[in-house]
């Protein structure tokens, strides 16, 4: 699956790469990089295939030698299972996030993501919002540990939404699609 065009232009200002260096790792004209940015072209699949590979390899090099523990996120928002499917959702847009881990006596016992809300809703309907966290949870995301490469972790995030760094069943962090795509 490609990712979505409206990505390119953040991904490539990470990187801190022009428009013009994009072109060049690509083989795509840097016109069409400007183009497809602005929203004024759709490119090809094999263009758009050829623009993502140059930002996915350029994400390698930058991330590379990095671990989990440089990439994960230590404040972890968490719900308990008892709690209302209301508290996830207000979590959710007050955090700006897509999912949360479960959590009961510290272990992660499941995760609720936006997708099992708008499946809740259409079992439930609105009435979804009283139900309890641990009625439309899924199972908690895979974990890894602190010293887990980058390499290894896209390749997870590939298949998941999010990844758990866990150490002796400790919670340490959380890894998610966006923190490789958008904060790198």
């Amino acid at each position: 699956m490609i990712p979505s065009l409206s990505s390119i232009k953040e991904r490539r200002r990470r990187l801190g790469w022009s428009q013009k260096e994009l072109a060049k790792r690509s083989g795509v004209s840097q016109s069409a990089i400007t183009k497809i940015e602005k929203g004024d072209m759709n490119p090809s699949y094999t263009l758009a295939v050829k623009i993502f590979n140059a930002l996915d390899e350029g994400e390698r090099e930058k991330y590379k030698g990095k671990k989990a523990k440089d990439l994960m996120n230590t404040t972890v928002i968490s719900l308990s299972p008892k709690d209302r499917v209301k508290k996830a959702r207000e979590l959710m847009k007050e955090h700006g996030i897509s999912q949360i881990p479960v959590v009961e006596r510290d272990k992660v016992v499941g995760m609720i993501t936006e997708n099992d809300i708008l499946e809740g809703y259409e079992k439930h309907g609105a009435g979804i919002v009283d139900l309890l966290v641990e009625d439309v949870m899924g199972p908690p995301p895979i974990a890894v540990r602190k010293d887990t490469s980058m390499d290894a972790i896209v390749e997870l995030l590939k298949q998941e939404q999010a990844l758990l760094v866990v150490e002796n069943d400790e919670l340490l962090g959380i890894i998610t699609k966006a923190d490789i795509v958008y904060k790198g």
